[in-house]
């Protein structure tokens, strides 16, 4: 059994990673030719020789198995309240490096978003209790998920609207987004193991216990048949996750995006822990989590300078 403390500190180190990552690939995305506009070896040789959007890509692969170390040990739910609180990366980063300035409502976003912080993280538990007691039910909206995912990308080229594209991008990525967090934190649930045991944490440097899932599928009636399962959905989830999210930053604002984005991955993995684990969610923490949402909507706005670095980027690319 891990203490509050060092889950917090786990949870601090990955929000670090995550935030860094999305400001960096964001940045770099929207240096780079479109995907879906240019040719595809083209635009991706582009995202490739950017420094920025490379660096960020690396900090993303670090911090995959970070979190898989989170959600070994720690609540779903936990960990999402906790994570919320790297939004201040953004902030910093609109304020100092892009110097923006903070309007009201921006201040009344931040104020409640932490207010909705402080309040939720107390009303959770963070030891993960490793049950899972809905199998059939969870498969069922994985595959409303791909659907969902499908759709998006089916009718993404046949949308001519601007606006339209960029809902289609962001709840296509934040739905996969939410797909593959919870695979992650189903494949140490289902492994037949006492997540609490001595040493046992299931990431992507535990080869022997990584290389049993990946023949899990031939082993039937096991609890690494399911593990396997889920650990190629994690896998299919992230690819359409890593497209989607790029083309997110491409096409979209990020004053809408990035929020969304981070708003429906926040609560549609609060309502799959409270539907396929056994995590209890108090009032207080309900309290919180509508505070947080409404702050984030809120205070997205200082991201809108990004928009005219694309634009910027845009022109420039037009004069080369």
């Amino acid at each position: 059994m891990y203490s509050l403390f060092a889950i917090m500190m786990f949870n601090v180190g990955y929000t670090g990673l995550l935030y860094a990552s999305v400001i960096l690939q964001k940045h770099g995305a929207i240096q780079a030719p479109k995907l879906g506009q240019n040719k595809n070896t083209t635009a991706l040789a582009g995202l490739v020789k950017n420094k920025f959007w490379t660096l960020g890509i690396v900090l993303n692969i670090i911090s995959i198995p970070v979190y898989m170390v989170i959600l070994s040990v720690s609540t779903l739910s936990f960990t999402l309240i906790v994570t919320r609180a790297g939004i201040v990366a953004v902030f910093i980063y609109a304020l100092r490096v892009l110097k923006e300035k903070l309007t009201r409502f921006e201040i009344l976003g931040l104020v409640l978003l932490y207010a909705g912080f402080i309040i939720g993280i107390f009303g959770v538990q963070a030891n993960s209790t490793g049950l899972f007691r809905n199998n059939a039910g969870t498969l069922g909206i994985f595959v409303m998920i791909y659907v969902f995912i499908a759709f998006c990308m089916l009718i993404f080229n046949k949308t001519k609207n601007g606006k339209a594209k960029e809902v289609i991008l962001t709840l296509g990525a934040s739905i996969s987004g939410v797909g593959g967090t919870v695979a992650l934190k189903i494949i140490p649930a289902v492994l037949g193991k006492d997540l609490h045991e001595p040493g046992y944490i299931f990431n992507l440097f535990n080869f022997p216990e990584l290389g049993r899932i990946l023949i899990g599928v031939f082993t039937p009636h096991t609890g690494y048949f399911m593990g396997s399962i889920y650990f190629y959905i994690y896998i299919s989830c992230f690819a359409f996750n890593f497209l989607l999210l790029t083309m997110m930053f491409q096409y979209g604002r990020a004053a809408v995006t990035i929020p969304v984005n981070n708003t429906i991955n926040f609560l549609g993995g609060i309502l799959f822990g409270a539907f396929a684990f056994v995590e209890e969610i108090g009032v207080f923490s309900w309290i919180g989590i509508l505070l947080m949402v409404v702050g984030i909507i809120l205070a997205s706005r200082v991201e809108t300078t990004l928009v005219e670095a694309e634009k910027k980027a845009k022109e420039t690319r037009e004069l080369e």
